[in-house]
């Protein structure tokens, strides 16, 4: 049986200060015995995420063609023989992105743009509108985006992965509910690596609540962070599917009860 081990980086996230964020990064992971398979990120961990003005978000994103974020990353991705996964201010051709990279040593291997946009998404970014699958060491990932989750006409979409990774910037631990459901929903593994720390703008103070966590395809808590900054990694290995779907295809049954309630 394949399995892979994930290494979750719950980020004190220095607000709008990327080099800061690069160099914590690289200290937590020196500071590991080993590292992970793929090291996860949260979503926008190099700017933070609520701004007074688009333009202050704008101006810290960066073409994924020629990002000395990527390129710093991957150069980490080589040191630790890892697959990094995080959350990255996307520009291209004047549009602006919440989006994730997936990095190697050699680079950029794949990008996803956040399909959902919560209100602040809107003021910010252009809409995604592709999701993303790749292969890595024999299983299927998808990647979500923090809000993604709540919306099960995105997270369908991932049914046949083993693993969805899933930066996120959560305030509250409600969402780590909905985490748990897509798990049982879609028969895989939830991997949400959280934020800790604040985003302070003129109206209000944001607050992240950390709490990273892994659920299993039958909505087991493999893992979960405290409210801190942490790196912890989870070994996965159980790729069974929720049991409530055993002998059942899934989207065959989702296709027929639509087709009966549209009657």
């Amino acid at each position: 049986m394949n399995n892979v081990s994930i290494t979750i980086v719950q980020l004190e996230v220095e607000y709008k200060n990327k080099q800061k964020n690069l160099a914590l990064v690289s200290e937590l992971l020196d500071g590991q015995a080993s590292v992970g398979d793929i090291t996860l990120l949260p979503e926008l961990f190099s700017t933070g995420y609520i701004f007074n003005h688009a333009y202050e978000v704008h101006e810290l994103s960066e073409n994924f063609a020629n990002s000395e974020t990527i390129d710093s990353l991957s150069r980490l991705a080589a040191k630790h023989d890892t697959l990094i996964v995080a959350g990255i201010a996307e520009e291209d051709q004047g549009e602006h992105y919440n989006s994730v990279a997936v990095i190697d040593g050699t680079g950029l291997r794949h990008k996803y743009r956040k399909v959902s946009q919560t209100k602040f998404d809107k003021l910010y970014f252009s809409q995604g509108s592709e999701l993303l699958t790749f292969e890595y060491k024999g299983l299927t990932f998808g990647v979500a985006i923090c809000f993604d989750i709540w919306f099960p006409e995105i997270m369908r979409a991932y049914h046949s992965v083993d693993v969805v990774l899933h930066p996120a910037n959560f305030g509250g631990h409600h969402s780590f509910v909905i985490g748990q459901a897509r798990a049982l929903e879609e028969g895989c593994h939830i991997v949400t690596c959280n934020r800790v720390g604040q985003d302070v703008v003129d109206e209000f103070t944001a607050t992240y609540c950390g709490g990273s966590r892994v659920y299993s395809p039958k909505g087991d808590l493999m893992l979960q962070c405290a409210d801190k900054q942490t790196v912890e990694t989870v070994t996965i290995q159980d790729l069974s599917l929720a049991p409530q779907y055993n002998g059942v295809e899934l989207l065959d049954e989702m296709q027929q009860i639509t087709s009966i309630l549209n009657r």
